[in-house]
């Protein structure tokens, strides 16, 4: 259930140079139970070991060296784990740009720290409820030229490995386990994001474009993800 979460058992990796910030974030998560391993730049992020075994990375906009944005592909390179990113900036274009960059959720500073704690559960918990145990044997799932292992959590076009980040792979796997099903918006918000993300059919958007890119769906003429106007998307006729 939703306190039943064992957060000792988990790590946060915080990426934040402002230090009374950073000590504020890591003081609350620790008294919650949270492991937390803290950096204050982007290269120090990238040279750290406990990238690769973090459950959570915490990724603030500005950092000395590097944009946030800019750095979530490099991030992804080392860790699937979800990611949150924190700014000052509120405008929704700013907001669309972190979505686009890969990060699975958004809060605006100045925010309240149990809402922090509260996101960062449910990444862990989105996250851990679509990675079937590895005893369990998993089918492939495919479409045309996609295929998607839930298990192993690989997914292929055209025979070759398209890396997507935990919220971009769920949202294909809800779409590829019901090809031709239409999921509307809130329903597929429910699914992928928690019901925390309420009224968040913009960011659904800049997922659902993002994961066309990848897997190469035009999305003038959609041959994969075919959007249901007015009403959500679906995977293909």
């Amino acid at each position: 259930m939703a306190n039943s979460l064992k957060t000792d058992s988990y790590t946060v990796f915080l990426i934040e140079d402002e230090i009374g910030v950073a000590q504020t974030i890591m003081v609350q998560l620790q008294l919650v139970g949270f492991q937390v391993v803290h950096v204050t730049s982007g290269k120090a992020a990238l040279e750290s070991g406990g990238l690769s075994s973090c459950d959570v990375i915490i990724l603030d906009w500005m950092l000395p060296d590097v944009q946030g944005p800019d750095l979530i592909p490099r991030l992804r390179e080392k860790s699937s784990a979800p990611l949150l990113m924190l700014t000052a900036r509120t405008e929704i274009v700013d907001k669309l740009t972190g979505f686009e960059a890969g990060a699975d959720d958004y809060l605006t500073k100045p925010f309240d720290m149990m809402e922090l704690i509260a996101r960062i559960k449910a990444l862990i918990r989105r996250q851990e409820k679509h990675s079937p145990p590895s005893s369990k044997k998993q089918a492939t799932y495919t479409y045309r030229n996609i295929s998607l292992n839930p298990e192993t959590r690989r997914v292929e076009v055209n025979g070759k490995e398209v890396s997507l980040t935990p919220t971009e792979f769920r949202l294909l796997q809800i779409l590829i386990q019901s090809p031709g099903k239409v999921f509307s918006r809130d329903r597929m918000i429910e699914l992928v994001l928690g019901y925390e993300y309420e009224g968040y059919g913009r960011t659904l958007d800049s997922h659902i474009a993002r994961l066309r890119a990848k897997i190469g769906d035009d999305p003038r003429t959609p041959q994969y993800i075919k959007t249901v106007f007015g009403v959500g998307y679906k995977m293909g006729d």
